[in-house]
């Protein structure tokens, strides 16, 4: 056993984590997970659980692709179904792995209160998507005539994902090692 795909929806035991390994007992054997590039992490806890691994995932989305900058060039008729429709857009793609919120206030360089403003004024920026997520907002304004620009280049990086019931690695990769 010593491809990660084999312990695909395997019950295992996190033993120890640290920032750049995860330790799991296996059929009475302990294999020790290296993170090469970590990208996040969200472990708190030693538990029993399901071992999941992805190379497609919603939460794998703001590290495979690339980001893009999306501005308001004119104003919504309807501001408040608009936010409405954002949600639901970012939503689709997300799945709700993450707070469709976290694309206005986290590297974007303004608050939800900004974002409001902006958005009932007709112009300025509105938040920071992956490109899926910006051609999802595309086809949204179009729909309602509502003029964007957005900026990014379009590049695509390869990360995986480790789960463990609700806790999580993204890395670039991952070496395993019988210990």
């Amino acid at each position: 056993m010593d491809k990660i795909i084999n312990f695909q929806d395997q019950i295992v035991e996190i033993q120890d984590f640290q920032s750049t390994y995860i330790i799991l007992r296996y059929q009475e054997r302990l294999y020790r997970f290296d993170f090469i590039n970590k990208k996040e992490a969200f472990l708190k806890q030693k538990e029993i659980g399901n071992f999941s691994f992805y190379q497609l995932h919603p939460l794998l989305i703001n590290y495979n692709e690339s980001m893009y900058d999306v501005f308001l060039n004119s104003k919504p008729e309807c501001p408040n179904k608009f936010i409405e429709d954002i949600k639901y857009s970012i939503n689709y793609i997300i799945q709700e792995w993450r707070s469709w919120k976290s694309y206005i206030e986290f590297d974007s360089g303004i608050t939800y209160d900004v974002f409001l403003q902006n958005l009932h004024k007709g112009s300025g920026k509105l938040m920071r998507v992956p490109i899926s997520i910006m051609e999802k907002l595309k086809e949204l304004t179009d729909q309602n005539n509502i003029k964007i620009s957005y900026f990014g280049e379009k590049n695509f990086s390869q990360n995986q994902l480790i789960m463990i019931n609700n806790q999580y690695i993204i890395a670039e990769n991952f070496r395993l090692h019988l210990i």
